[in-house]
């Protein structure tokens, strides 16, 4: 199900009066320079499904007042620059979580995946910010996107050293990946073997391994909400 398809029709000063805690706001000035305005969605009750959850290619504003929970993947994405926020008032729930591009994603509660959580595409405004703890097996990012947890994160993470979140394997575009991953999840680029998030993704998909035997047991760490992981 697509997120802005679901819900109400909505409008931006009708969620900002029901929402008067809204550290997000800044993020919908984008919205402001856009050719065309947003979708803007409102799911008063939260939003439980099975079905596999994503998002358009935007514009979009979409709130969840409550929890989201899907038994299958969250997609948060928008097509390349374009704006999309997507704010969950409560938990978020789901087998795999991917964000990327131009998608801005609040979540006040905690983040509870049971596969990997990907995200790509920093450089276009990509970006995760949960007020609780963030839990997955994996979290893995590109060297340009981050993620933020206020209660920390329960991962082994995979992405860019950033001040606020210490990666356990560095993802700086010079390492070895080969070390760490299954081969069939690596490109091979003029610096060395590098861990292709597409492909992980899609494994992840599947519910199948991303790393190599042994490896997740190497971070003992990753069973710990880590505020600055490392």
């Amino acid at each position: 199900m697509r997120l802005e398809e679901q819900g109400r029709s909505s409008s931006v000063p009708e969620i900002l009066e029901r929402l008067p805690d809204r550290e997000w706001s800044w993020a919908l000035e984008e919205f402001e320079f856009w050719n065309e305005p947003p979708t803007v969605r409102l799911h008063p009750s939260g939003c439980s499904t099975r079905e596999p959850v994503e998002t358009g290619d935007g514009p979009f504003f979409v709130v969840v007042d409550g929890d989201l929970t899907t038994s299958g993947p969250c997609e948060l994405w928008t097509q390349e620059y374009t704006p999309g926020v997507v704010v969950v008032t409560g938990d978020l729930n789901a087998s795999v979580l991917s964000f990327g591009n131009n998608t801005r994603a609040f979540v006040k509660g905690d983040v509870r995946v049971t596969g990997a959580c990907v995200g790509q595409y920093g450089d276009h405004n990509a970006m995760l910010d949960i007020d609780g703890e963030l839990s997955a097996r994996a979290l893995l990012m590109d060297p340009y996107t981050s993620a933020r947890a206020g209660a920390g994160v329960r991962a082994l993470i995979y992405g860019g050293d950033w001040d606020h979140l210490r990666p356990d394997i560095v993802n700086d575009g010079v390492g070895d990946d080969s070390r760490f991953f299954r081969p069939e999840l690596l490109r091979h680029t003029e610096t060395g073997p590098r861990l292709s998030l597409s492909t992980a993704l899609r494994v992840a998909y599947e519910g199948e391994d991303l790393f190599l035997p042994g490896v997740e047991e190497r971070f003992p760490a990753r069973l710990l909400p880590r505020r600055d992981a490392g």
